[in-house]
């Protein structure tokens, strides 16, 4: 989903490449996978995981090593790229402590209700074009 950057900091780029190389160490602070890299998504088995180029698998909801893994069961290759989410869903509220450096993967499904919420509540809230 788009940005609004009106509705962020004036200095939004430094303060989410602060969150996502000084604190995160470029990588998802939920899951661990890593800025940049190609990594292959599990399913069936491996659901719930995530391999590297070099063969080594994690667990995709705490960054957990697995090891090494044969025959791995591939979903997807996704290139990793770290956004900065804001925990409280409010751009204005730019404390660390309510920031996050979130893969695709953990963004999306951290902001999964919100998103709904805001598409189908007519109320308060717009409907998503």
């Amino acid at each position: 989903m788009p940005i609004d950057l009106k509705l962020y900091h004036p200095k939004w780029s430094l303060i989410s490449r602060l969150v996502r190389y000084r604190r995160a160490g470029n990588k998802c602070e939920w899951c661990g996978a890593p800025n940049g890299q190609v990594v292959a998504r599990g399913t069936g088995r491996d659901a719930g995981t995530y391999m590297l180029s070099g063969g080594q698998v994690f667990d995709a909801t705490n960054g957990k090593a697995l090891g090494r893994r044969d025959n791995y069961v591939a979903r997807a290759h996704v290139k990793i790229i770290l956004t900065v989410a804001h925990l409280d869903q409010d751009p204005g509220h730019n404390r660390f402590h309510n920031l996050a450096a979130l893969c695709q993967r953990c963004h999306l499904n951290y902001d999964r209700w919100d998103n709904y919420r805001r598409r189908f509540h007519k109320g308060q809230f717009s409907l998503a074009l």
